[in-house]
C-alpha cells in the first residue's frame, strides 16, 4: 500500500537524521514524553504513525512536518 511505504521513507528519513546527531531513543523519549518502548515501535515502522507522532519526533529532531495537499496524478 503506498500510504504504507510513504511512511516508511518518512521514517526512514528521521531515524537516520536521529542517527546523524547522535541522540539515542532514550534521548528522544525525554524530548518527546513518549516512552522509550514507543519510539522503538514508530522506528520500525510497521504501522502507519499518526501526524501527532511525526511532529512529536520531528520536533526532537528541530524538524517539523510539512504536509501538502495536492490532485492526485
Amino acid at each position: 500500500e503506498k500510504v504504507q511505504k510513504d511512511s516508511e521513507q518518512i521514517i526512514k528519513i528521521l531515524v537516520e537524521e536521529r542517527y546523524r546527531q547522535k541522540k539515542t531513543q532514550q534521548e528522544m523519549a525525554d524530548i518527546t514524553g513518549v516512552r522509550a518502548s514507543n519510539i522503538a515501535r514508530f522506528e520500525k515502522a510497521s504501522r502507519v504513525p499518526t501526524l501527532l507522532m511525526l511532529e512529536k519526533y520531528a520536533n526532537a529532531l528541530e524538524k517539523h512536518i510539512e504536509i501538502r495537499i495536492t490532485e492526485d496524478k
